[in-house]
């Protein structure tokens, strides 16, 4: 079985990993894997939808999840990193390193195998491509399950064979609460559990600020706050809908709050959502006392003014404390 666990920035996706690495029957890949921004899903989406994705659109997306497993070297790497952070960056300059960047993401030297797996699926989603229009909306349906099982299943190997392997962000929120597509993904992917990890939004947004992320600190505090209502309203909104009526089966939610403030039933939300068994006597692998910083960022007067603003246009996703 592999679980997906991920949030929007700065929701707190990695402490629930590091709490479900605790336990013997789960091995956790390194690092993410966000093979869905490759534009994977939206094909097998738009198939499942009983769409036919273009033949440059499937091109695209070979281009990309091929590309993934390469690496950026080291040096070019650093330079990227530090430019992104650099206030008065031209747009065109970020958006070209950016581009570059999600395009090679070491998935080789985490997953060997990766590339050799992604063609292999490719070859045979190509081969169905070309006969799709031709088959019946079961048959559709059932032919993109099992290809993207198999694939899926490739990929779980290459992590362990005997383990539920835990993947950060192999189904983002952002793709899973698509407008367009994201109803069927989970549906797709029958053999993964997804759990999509919230937060406070008036704590991401100072965390956002602070992690000099999406740029927000390169605005005036108000600039920034605005943008970022202006981004997650619309998606939260979506992602609340979603969650109230997809399967519970295949997907759950939780909350980087839960951890301190009702920890025991979200863990037991867990367990039972996926199967883990033996729970650990001790999560040595998360420091709670740390992580705490991180809870109720909203109260301190740094940020009142942009926090109440936030607070007063997403009253229904503020975590209940």
């Amino acid at each position: 079985m592999i679980i997906s666990i991920g949030g929007s920035v700065s929701t707190g996706s990695t402490p629930w990993i590091n709490i479900v690495s605790a336990y013997e029957d789960v091995r956790v890949l390194e690092g993410e894997l966000r093979i869905g921004e490759s534009g994977l899903y939206n094909i097998a989406s738009q198939i499942y939808a009983q769409e036919t994705p273009t033949k440059d659109e499937f091109l695209e997306v070979k281009k990309s999840l091929i590309g993934f497993g390469q690496k950026i070297p080291t040096a070019s790497r650093l330079a990227f990193s530090l430019l992104l952070r650099l206030p008065g960056a031209p747009p065109s300059i970020i958006h070209k390193v950016n581009q570059y960047r999600s395009g090679k993401r070491s998935y080789d030297k985490r997953l060997p195998g990766f590339s050799l797996y992604s063609k292999n699926m490719l070859k045979e989603l190509e081969l169905f491509l070309n006969e799709a229009d031709s088959l019946e909306t079961a048959t559709r349906n059932l032919k993109i399950q099992k290809l993207m099982d198999t694939y899926f299943s490739s990929l779980e190997k290459c992590v362990s064979n005997d383990k539920k392997v835990v993947i950060d962000q192999l189904i983002t929120p952002r793709l899973l609460f698509d407008e367009r597509y994201g109803c069927v993904i989970s549906d797709i992917l029958s053999d993964v559990k997804i759990i999509v990890v919230r937060r406070d939004p008036r704590d991401q947004f100072i965390d956002l600020l602070l992690k000099k992320k999406k740029r927000y600190h390169t605005m005036q505090p108000s600039e920034a706050a605005s943008c970022f209502v202006n981004e997650y309203l619309p998606r939260y909104e979506r992602m609340s809908a979603m969650l109230e009526n997809c399967d519970p089966n295949k997907i759950a939610d939780v909350w980087f709050e839960d951890i301190f403030f009702d920890f025991e039933a979200a863990l037991s939300k867990l367990e039972s959502f996926t199967g883990l068994r033996k729970r650990p006597t001790a999560f040595n692998c998360f420091d709670f006392s740390d992580a705490f910083l991180k809870v109720k960022m909203h109260e301190s007067e740094a940020f009142a003014k942009e926090t109440n603003f936030i607070k007063d246009r997403m009253r229904r996703h503020l975590y209940r404390y």
